[in-house]
């Protein structure tokens, strides 16, 4: 079977679980309580759920074997943080959190859209620089890919930088038992700030909504991979894609968070998010060969959700309202 074919069928496979989805179950819930001025959305927005769920089994049946073949450190099975994790990833990844964030923040955008085009904005639409190249789909999207990589970069540089932001991203260092799981250990509120600033410049880029929901899926799974407990640094490849390796070594102690040398000092390395070109641009890289322990010096996370969700936004104002 040729590789047009293939793709044909699995396109195909994934249209008609999307429509049997919005047919038998969304749009009834949807008509019963008189929503369906919102079903064009909705229907969209089963995207991330399916997304979601082809990311969970990959994680559950792919990256989780491949830990217990190639582990960086001996585990226990599953270790009792590891349960909040896996609650994290699923609530993420199942698309309810991009689904209320859309729900919050469609007006904001509408507004947003609304002055850019009053403003005559030009986006920067990737398929009008080279129209014979960057027009091709598979190029657009790669370019995109890179372009929101810079922001994620940045986005991040950001959280280690300020006091008060740092104790929101302080959660998602916490973990001493990086899993595949432990990707979307974060703070509700740093989600709410990232995903507000990803949607933005998507939108100043020209990111189509379909294109938007592919970016950041496949994202996210790269990024379950550069957390989990596998000892792989992709060899010569490591300077073209963040292996498990690199982005272990910003979770290191004494590392990760604090300046080398200077225990407490807001600094840290390996920042980048998909890609280590902006790490190596703005020398913040550091290709490890050993494998050292993760978390963050000094600090204790409760294992309960709720808990680590206050317990971060009273540190965080009290960091943001302290007098200096």
């Amino acid at each position: 079977m040729a590789w047009t074919d293939i793709t044909s069928t699995i396109s195909g496979a994934y249209g008609s679980i999307q429509e049997w989805l919005f047919t038998n179950i969304v749009g009834p819930v949807l008509y019963q309580f008189d929503l369906m001025s919102w079903a064009e959305d909705v229907f969209d927005g089963i995207d991330w759920f399916l997304f979601g769920c082809i990311q969970i089994i990959l994680i559950l049946l792919a990256l989780r074997t491949w830990e217990r073949v190639q582990p960086a450190e001996v585990q226990e099975r599953f270790a009792s943080s590891t349960k909040a994790d896996v609650f994290y990833t699923v609530f993420h990844r199942l698309g309810i959190f991009h689904g209320l964030m859309f729900i919050a923040l469609s007006g904001f955008f509408f507004e947003i859209d609304s002055i850019l085009h009053d403003f005559r904005f030009d986006r920067f639409n990737v398929e009008n620089w080279w129209p014979s190249i960057t027009s091709i789909p598979v190029v657009s999207f790669v370019i995109y890919l890179i372009l929101l990589d810079l922001v994620d970069y940045l986005y991040h540089r950001a959280s280690h930088a300020f006091n008060w932001w740092w104790q929101l991203h302080a959660l998602h260092h916490s973990q001493t038992v990086m899993t595949a799981w432990s990707d979307n250990r974060n703070h509700f509120l740093d989600d709410i700030m990232r995903a507000t600033v990803m949607a933005f410049f998507a939108l100043l880029f020209g990111v189509s909504p379909g294109q938007f929901v592919a970016l950041v899926a496949i994202s996210q799974f790269i990024q379950s991979w550069q957390h989990a407990n596998i000892k792989s640094d992709l060899g010569m490849a490591r300077y073209l894609l963040i292996s498990p390796m690199y982005h272990r070594m910003h979770h290191a102690v004494g590392y990760g968070h604090e300046a080398q040398g200077k225990p407490g000092v807001l600094g840290g390395c390996n920042f980048g998010v998909l890609f280590p070109w902006w790490d190596m641009i703005f020398k913040t890289a550091i290709f490890p060969k050993a494998v050292y322990p993760t978390g963050v010096r000094n600090l204790t996370v409760s294992q309960n959700i709720v808990t680590q969700q206050w317990q971060g936004l009273v540190h965080a104002a009290r960091e943001l309202f302290a007098k200096k």
